[in-house]
């Protein structure tokens, strides 16, 4: 962004969200029914912690964050992928790689909601030409007409047009889901994960950063949310812990957060302001990842609940810096 861009952009971040944290505290129910701080432990096919796929380290892959600035999007993901350390280390032959996205809304990309089509396509070619042997693009939306959801954010036809396998649920419809308790858990003792949890070998979480009503910003931990069965509970309890708690059972290998165009208010869903930082964010560390992106919207890291819970259980840190960070242009 020009300079002048940048600062309207936080300027107007910075009132928007500021604040935010401390306004749903104040307005967010106690419990679920209101009467308790965690939701019932969940009915239904019990799993293990260990039965979740855990993320495949490669020691060869940059441990720190990659910032990509640009104006192509594809080419922008190709590049942080590289700056990263590249694919290859994940061993992909004969694996299913499942990408978490964000689809919950029928709005164009220009509205900044939902993970731009051009960035699903391009990361479902990256894992397809490194060998992966099924790419799942996934998630667990907030409408009940699917597929006319997918036509209107455009990625339903670009990920079948790179070659990905679709698994989208409507909220009231969200598939087979097994129940995980959670250890040590406050408010999200147990959850119910859908299934194509289970079955992927690596996850990939590729949100969209934008305005939140409830949590401030929507970013990567976020994401989450939507792997679940009943992910509405959320929103009836402490939304910030149970975000940070369903982390230490459920942890993505790679983040791509899509900050190639945001939305700066009336999120999750807008229509709202749009601001265009043109970034991507690649990480493995999700809290580092977030961490940064709050810098994006004039926001510290501890305005955001669900990033102090998530480095306190250990989760990741929002010292991005001491991670080390590669910026690159294209």
């Amino acid at each position: 962004m020009q300079e002048l861009d940048r600062r309207r952009f936080l300027a107007k971040a910075g009132s928007t969200v500021a604040g935010l944290g401390a306004l749903y505290l104040a307005t967010a129910l106690p419990g679920c029914g209101g009467k308790e701080d965690s939701c019932p432990v969940e009915q239904g096919p019990e799993a293990a912690p260990g039965d979740v796929p855990t993320p495949i380290e490669d020691s060869s892959s940059w441990p720190g964050l990659v910032v990509v600035e640009g104006r192509d999007r594809a080419a922008m993901l190709r590049a942080g992928l590289e700056a990263w350390g590249g694919l290859a280390g994940l061993n992909l032959a004969g694996k299913k790689v499942l990408i978490k996205v964000n689809a919950s809304f029928a709005r164009s990309p220009e509205d900044a909601v939902t993970t731009h089509p051009e960035l699903v396509a391009e990361a479902v070619r990256a894992f397809r030409l490194a060998g992966a042997s099924r790419v799942v693009v996934f998630d667990h939306i907030l409408q009940d007409l699917v597929d006319q959801t997918l036509e209107k954010n455009g990625i339903g036809p670009a990920a079948k047009a790179a070659g990905a396998e679709a698994a989208f649920y409507a909220v009231k419809k969200p598939g087979p889901a097994r129940v995980v308790s959670i250890p040590g858990a406050v408010a999200l003792p147990s959850a119910g994960i859908l299934e194509e949890i289970f079955q992927a070998d690596i996850i990939v979480s590729m949100p969209k950063a934008k305005h939140h009503s409830g949590a401030g910003l929507s970013m990567a931990m976020k994401n989450f949310i939507g792997i679940t069965a009943t992910m509405g509970n959320f929103h009836n309890i402490d939304l910030h812990r149970a975000i940070a708690e369903i982390y230490t059972v459920v942890k993505p290998t790679l983040v791509i957060t899509d900050a190639t165009n945001v939305l700066l208010d009336h999120g999750p869903g807008g229509p709202g302001a749009v601001a265009e930082p043109w970034k991507l964010i690649i990480g493995s560390d999700v809290v580092a990842a977030d961490a940064y992106t709050c810098g994006l919207f004039g926001v510290a890291p501890t305005a955001i609940g669900y990033l102090t819970h998530g480095e306190r259980l250990g989760v990741g840190t929002t010292d991005y810096a001491s991670l080390g960070v590669r910026e690159v242009r294209v």
